[in-house]
């Protein structure tokens, strides 16, 4: 099982205690916290103002959910109460502006044609008279128990592994977009204006940017596990077309994958996948053909979730409009995710740049190469970022999380904890301005060997210690295919591993130095393209040392890049981003640190941010 950092889980237990606490006393709302008056130095006695960064938090009606008969405990009648009028009051004081509520299909339409939206009413009536936003987080993915009792009318997800069914909605059949139409129809016709933000549902566990994975404490799910996910009918039809169109001709395609298919109707996806303890990896395909085979299903695989997020937008926006409507992309699981989540950050900003609306990524909790990877996208396609931290955060954390999230251009800030890090967020929230720190460094994703099941780690963790030494973006080969490797918006391309890349990507690294920019390795890199020729560039390439202990490659790397726009050059465990003349700094260390910021001496806390 990959372990991931997840939301905060609700214990079976709970359901049996349902009418014993009211929901105010979950998640922190209320018990744990500490008091104010405790410690008045951090935060201030007037109420804060969250408006300009529309700090948000969540998971009301989550145990309304798992009692709902498609829920993982099914309990009749239950209701979830409203938090406390008091709570939701010295939430706004501290800064809350919205909160959301989850709203299972499955649970508001019990029966065809019957709707119940009366836990819904009460949580909206609890928010709006405490001045809050009311947010409908949208669970459309898990049909209710009637539908899902007649398979002649919807199609599940269905695993290549055993051929089974999840309870998930399938995203190829074209009528699971028709039943998301219904419920977002009916949503608007109860709600209307009464809703002010509203989220576009897509897949996984969470409604977020996945294939199914197994989580049994909200809902049951049926046959399900992490795997791929395209195995029904509708999946197989939509991936052979798909290749049809990149080919066109059967012959080409049997070219390419070295196979023998008669017509496109003969095409599956690759029969490794038959096998459940199959894991991809570029030793998995020894040929170039075998490469291309591979390549050319997950590239598909991960972009059909994404075509299915944009139906799935295009529907929400029939119904309320661009300003209101957000969607959560999934998260980078810390890094990068597994193959399997099908999560490719960088495809959904693309997506989501023609409909102005907000997108609000998980796993958001200062490991800066994640964030940089799905944050430079956002910044590139130019759509506004809302982050979230999927799970629990400790102050350092946060803080940190603040600064990475503040630093990498978002706009917008949510969390699960909203209480206990109220103090830091209405002490560095003002540094949420949507722009990033200025910067001509770039690090290179490896795209495809990630796509090929390759190890990044390689690059995560170089991205980690580079961050004391500069600023930095992440360009995915999306971004670099699509035009964002230019000079002078950068002048530095830092390769971190051994990579294969595809041709049209090298070709836009030769141009990139044709055109004045240095690529600079760490170590000396085995570079090739899928079909196994070495690459080293159209001009050589900058070799610093191999990443080791004693840090002497970073002590090259800053020689290399001593006056880029972007590097601060001292090695002193202090973060440094410049937005103009604002600069803000992070101490990653666990003492003070003393330093000076364009001759001005200044002393920066553990773990605590200085700004001018």
């Amino acid at each position: 099982m990959i372990k991931r950092a997840e939301r905060p889980r609700i214990p079976a237990l709970i359901v049996l205690l349902m009418g014993m606490a009211g929901a105010a006393g979950v998640f922190g709302r209320d018990a744990g916290a500490s008091d104010i008056s405790d410690n008045p130095g951090k935060q201030r006695n007037a109420p804060f103002d969250g408006r300009p960064w529309n700090i948000s938090t969540g998971n009301l009606s989550v145990q309304y959910i798992q009692a709902s008969p498609m829920g993982a405990y099914p309990h009749p009648g239950f209701r979830e109460p409203p938090p406390s009028a008091e709570s939701l009051a010295r939430l706004k004081s501290l800064g809350l502006v919205a909160d959301e509520d989850y709203v299972g299909w499955g649970a508001v339409e019990p029966e065809e044609g019957h709707w119940a939206w009366e836990q819904h009413d009460a949580m909206e009536r609890a928010l709006h008279a405490a001045g809050l936003k009311y947010v409908a987080y949208t669970w459309v993915h898990f049909p209710p128990l009637w539908l899902r009792n007649q398979p002649k009318e919807r199609t599940l997800m269905r695993c290549l592994e055993h051929q089974q069914e999840a309870f998930y909605l399938s995203i190829f059949d074209p009528r699971t977009i028709q039943w998301y139409d219904h419920f977002y129809k009916n949503l608007h016709d109860h709600f209307g204006n009464r809703i002010d933000d509203v989220y576009a549902c897509i897949l996984g566990p969470y409604g977020e940017g996945n294939y199914p994975l197994f989580v049994p404490d909200w809902v049951k799910m049926g046959h399900c596990h992490e795997g791929y996910w395209c195995g029904d009918d509708y999946g197989m039809a939509a991936f052979q077309i798909a290749m049809k169109r990149l080919y066109h001709d059967i012959a080409a395609l049997n070219h390419a994958w070295g196979s023998d298919y008669r017509t496109f109707d003969d095409v599956r996806p690759p029969k490794e996948l038959a096998d459940e303890k199959f894991v991809p990896s570029p030793k998995a395909f020894p040929t170039s053909l075998d490469k291309r085979r591979w390549l050319d299903f997950i590239t598909w695989y991960h972009q059909a979730i994404i075509d299915f997020a944009e139906q799935s937008l295009r529907t929400v926006l029939k119904y309320f409009p661009a300003e209101k409507v957000r969607m959560k992309p999934g998260g980078t699981g810390a890094g990068i995710n597994p193959l399997f989540f099908g999560t490719y950050c960088p495809g959904y900003a693309k997506m989501a740049q023609p409909y102005r609306i907000v997108l609000q990524p998980a796993d958001c909790q200062g490991v800066i190469f994640a964030d940089k990877w799905a944050a430079t996208a956002y910044q590139f396609y130019g759509v506004k970022e809302c982050t979230e931290p999927a799970g629990d955060l400790d102050e350092n954390n946060f803080v940190r999380r603040m600064f990475c999230d503040a630093s990498c251009g978002a706009a917008q800030l949510f969390t699960y904890e909203f209480e206990m890090h109220a103090s830091n967020m209405q002490r560095y929230v003002h540094l949420f301005t949507g722009k990033p720190g200025e910067t001509q460094i770039a690090i290179y994703c490896p795209t495809t060997l990630y796509r090929l099941g390759g190890n990044l780690q390689p690059t995560i963790t170089a991205a980690a210690s580079l961050r004391d030494l500069c600023d930095f973006d992440v360009l995915d080969e999306l971004l670099i295919a699509d035009g964002a490797l230019i000079v002078p918006r950068y002048r530095t391309l830092v390769l971190c591993q051994d990579a294969i890349i595809d041709s049209p990507i090298l070709d836009k690294l030769e141009q990139f130095q044709r055109n004045g920019g240095k690529i600079i390795s760490i170590g000396r890199r085995a570079l090739e393209d899928v079909q196994g020729h070495p690459w080293s560039g159209a001009l050589p390439i900058t070799e610093v040392p191999a990443r080791a202990p004693d840090k002497q490659w970073l002590l090259r790397l800053a020689e290399q890049l001593a006056g880029e726009q972007g590097c601060d050059g001292v090695l002193d465990g202090l973060w440094t981003c410049r937005r103009g003349k604002q600069v803000f700094v992070y101490n990653s260390q666990k003492h003070p640190v003393a330093a000076k910021i364009d001759g001005q001496a200044i002393e920066v806390a553990a773990h605590s941010i200085w700004f001018n």
